[in-house]
């Protein structure tokens, strides 16, 4: 099911406390990510260099916004950084 191989963690990234790292964002904020369109069109597939270059295009950092609280795209590219674990350069440019 592709739907869940977009949205599973590299196999080779270290746990957190003993657990997926994806797990450092809330359940309920993951699955909102994981059906936003941006994480869809955008967050599928990504290498740690493609991360860096969407987190230039940012014009905003934040979790959630509007009514419904979805995900900003900071957040989207977060969770892609928890699944992939780049090299810490990599995450340090991000931030």
């Amino acid at each position: 099911n592709i739907k869940t191989m977009a949205n599973v963690t590299d196999p080779l990234a270290r746990t957190v406390h003993g657990k997926d790292p994806q797990n450092l964002i809330e359940y309920i904020t993951r699955q909102k990510i994981y059906d936003s369109i941006y994480w869809k069109e955008e967050c599928f597939g990504l290498s740690a260099s493609d991360v860096a270059t969407k987190a230039v295009e940012l014009k905003a950092l934040g979790g959630s916004y509007g009514a419904n609280n979805k995900p900003t795209r900071f957040l989207c590219l977060t969770l892609k950084l928890l699944q992939i674990q780049p090299e810490e350069g990599i995450v340090e440019e991000f931030l």
